[in-house]
């Protein structure tokens, strides 16, 4: 019991992902912030069309609370909320490219939620048919900062970690 075990050096990539945990923890951070802004914030105007019509002004978390039902009128942008929370757990993790992939499938299926300029959703308001979506606001736009800020990250790491993993010396040709 007296040998000592000899240790390998850390692989470089695990050195680049303990290099890089702090700005993993900052980014995520970040796109919680943006998250939280996007909730607090007006997200949506809509104009509320049927036998009385008007405008009002959705906030993120009215859209947060009840965007799952987007999916029964082939609305999927809210799904983008749990695609950001996978794919910053995976930034957390320094898993760069699932990082990466899950991440830009947040941002598109985000981006997907303004089908609702060609696609009215149901109102269910007293009153109104349905909402048409006039511009997204403040809310909307804090919110897909938020949805890009994990693949991005996960792009620049894996990059710098490219660059500072060494390339073997070529052999000398005899």
């Amino acid at each position: 019991m007296g040998a000592s075990m000899a240790s390998s050096p850390p692989s470089p990539r695990t050195t680049a992902v303990k290099a890089h945990v702090k700005e993993r923890l900052l980014a995520a951070l970040a796109a919680s912030g943006f998250f939280i802004i996007a909730c607090v914030m007006p997200a949506m105007t809509v104009a509320a069309v049927g036998t009385t019509s008007r405008e009002r002004e959705m906030s993120g978390l009215e859209i947060l609370l009840t965007g799952w039902m987007g999916a029964v009128e082939m609305n999927f942008g809210w799904y983008a909320n749990p695609l950001l929370g996978v794919a910053l757990l995976l930034l957390l993790i320094g898993k760069d490219r699932p990082t990466l992939w899950v991440g830009t499938s947040a941002a598109l299926v985000g981006l997907s939620s303004l089908t609702w300029f060609v696609h009215p959703l149901p109102s269910y308001d007293g009153g109104a048919s349905v909402n048409e979506l006039l511009y997204p606001s403040v809310g909307f736009f804090c919110w897909m900062i938020s949805l890009c800020i994990a693949p991005l990250t996960a792009l620049e790491l894996a990059s710098r970690s490219k660059a500072s993993v060494p390339t073997p010396a070529p052999e000398p040709t005899p």
